[in-house]
């Protein structure tokens, strides 16, 4: 009996998706990734087996593009990884982003992989168990002051992970909120020397959502929600301005 999966990783060609794309690639499984990037798609193809797409989420041609590809593969799927997203820093005090760059970050980070799942569900509902994860944020708990639209879409991505999970309890499919600390990506810039590797977060990812966890916390995250826990105030002043 073959033991090969089908995985979907959105933005799996950079950062934490091009180490998952890694990780499942060399187990022997068929991953099927997206990204912007041509260059970084080609080279996760290295992997494995590994089917990649280049293409922009934030536009729904794109968006339908990828799924009616996945689609044409014929084939069911048993993990699908939410895990594009972009941070932008907007100052509203002095004026705010445009309506533009508003909009294509409200769109990768919270549209995209509500409706990517909800046209995904029926290749989901084909094998059992499956399983859906979403690359959350801490900040979408403790926010912090330059990023204010990311940390909206990230506490309502969390959000929708749960009530999803709730619905979908006696279907076989689990739903996953994967919650990363700092990780040494393009988002860290100038701040690497705090931030977790990105393997090491893949390979600790892997292993939650192989074990069925519900919610992967990821480096210091767990230590900042019992602080928020019982220390609101203190957590919020000490990731304001982070």
């Amino acid at each position: 009996m073959s033991t090969e999966k089908t995985i979907v990783i959105t933005g799996g060609g950079i950062g934490l998706g091009a180490q998952l794309t890694r990780l499942y690639g060399h187990a022997g499984h068929r991953v099927i990734i997206c990204g912007r990037t041509e260059s970084a798609l080609r080279a996760a193809e290295d992997y494995g087996k590994v089917h990649s797409f280049c293409l922009d989420l934030t536009d729904p041609g794109d968006r339908r593009q990828f799924v009616e590809g996945i689609y044409d593969l014929g084939r069911p799927i048993d993990l699908l990884i939410n895990n594009a997203g972009i941070q932008q820093a907007v100052d509203f005090s002095i004026g705010g982003g445009s309506p533009e760059l508003i909009e294509a970050e409200m769109a990768i980070n919270l549209q995209a992989p509500i409706e990517l799942t909800s046209d995904l569900l029926p290749l989901l509902k084909q094998t059992s168990p499956a399983r859906i994860a979403f690359v959350t944020s801490a900040l979408g708990r403790v926010p912090k002051q330059s990023t204010p639209v990311y940390c909206a879409t990230k506490a309502g991505l969390s959000a929708f992970a749960r009530s999803l999970r709730y619905q979908l309890e006696k279907t076989g499919i689990g739903v996953t909120d994967i919650v990363p600390d700092l990780l040494r990506t393009r988002m860290a810039a100038g701040r690497e020397q705090s931030a977790l590797s990105a393997l090491d977060a893949a390979q600790t990812i892997v292993r939650g959502l192989s074990a069925g966890q519900d919610e992967i916390r990821l480096g210091r995250v767990p230590v900042l929600y019992t602080l928020h826990r019982f220390l609101p105030s203190v957590a919020y002043k000490m990731l304001k301005a982070a």
